[in-house]
């Protein structure tokens, strides 16, 4: 009678985790957020610019950049601070600007020249990036991209480009790849344009909520590109984001479940009166 016991017992619990498992399941909706037209402005060091929403989040950006200096005489640091991220409108996108730069092209953009720049995104679910297009660039449009895969709420100022970077996976940082052009040896964008470049991502498993676009630094640690200057503005992002969606089982489903429970009910009460007889 305990062999028959146990197995009712695990029937009906298999059955329960069915039904919950029809009430709640994962999803993925795709979303393509324009940074252009899609986010609002700042003017202001430290600022967050909203980018609206796609895929059923809302995206969320900051800059940050290891220059320092003055404007008129900017110089490279090894730590991030927090910097000015600026939406300079249609074909062009997202740009960067430190405390040592103004709004002069080419650096406005997210650049490598005088300090790194990188773009911070937080989407507020987690979402597997599938192609990042620039808008505007100049010289070079190599970049270096990153996912938060750490616990909490990953925190950039303070965080170094030196010899060994601190953005690492001991640090919760996912690298997942440097996009661009490799042992290039000269310029190919001397006088900077607004012809969009998309790298389509190859990684279909990183899903994180908080992802890092920066001009191309070899201090990532995510492999060589090449030693020429890099200035380029995010005009787009395009992503799975990970949903869990409740939903009522089907008819049909609810039918075949309840036909499960009344006969193991069914069962059970004619072993009970069988062994009462």
């Amino acid at each position: 009678m305990k062999t028959h016991s146990a197995n009712r017992g695990s029937v009906k619990q298999w059955l329960l985790c069915g039904a919950f498992a029809l009430l709640s399941a994962p999803s993925f909706a795709a979303g393509t957020w324009s940074l252009d037209s899609g986010c609002d402005n700042s003017t202001s060091i430290g600022n967050t610019l909203t980018c609206g929403s796609a895929g059923g989040t809302t995206l969320k950006a900051q800059a940050y950049s290891t220059g320092t200096g003055t404007i008129a005489a900017p110089t490279t640091g090894t730590a991030f601070a927090a910097a000015n991220v600026r939406n300079w409108g249609t074909s062009n996108g997202l740009g960067v600007v430190s405390v040592n730069e103004d709004a002069s092209s080419p650096t406005h953009t997210a650049d490598n020249q005088n300090g790194t720049d990188l773009i911070l995104l937080n989407f507020g679910a987690a979402v597997n990036i599938t192609s990042l297009t620039l808008g505007y660039w100049a010289s070079d449009a190599d970049i270096t991209v990153l996912a938060y895969t750490g616990a909490g709420t990953p925190t950039i100022t303070g965080q170094t480009l030196s010899s060994t970077s601190s953005l690492n996976a001991a640090n919760g940082w996912t690298s997942i790849k440097n996009y661009g052009t490799v042992a290039t040896t000269t310029a190919t964008n001397t006088g900077g344009t607004n012809a969009p470049v998309t790298y389509n991502t190859t990684d279909t498993t990183t899903y994180s909520s908080w992802w890092l676009v920066s001009a191309y630094n070899s201090g990532y640690g995510a492999g060589a590109m090449d030693s020429i200057n890099d200035f380029v503005k995010l005009l787009s992002v395009a992503a799975n984001v990970k949903t869990t969606t409740s939903k009522v089982p089907e008819p049909g489903s609810l039918a075949l479940m309840g036909a499960g429970l009344l006969g193991i009910l069914g069962t059970s009460r004619r072993r009970k009166a069988a062994a009462a007889a």
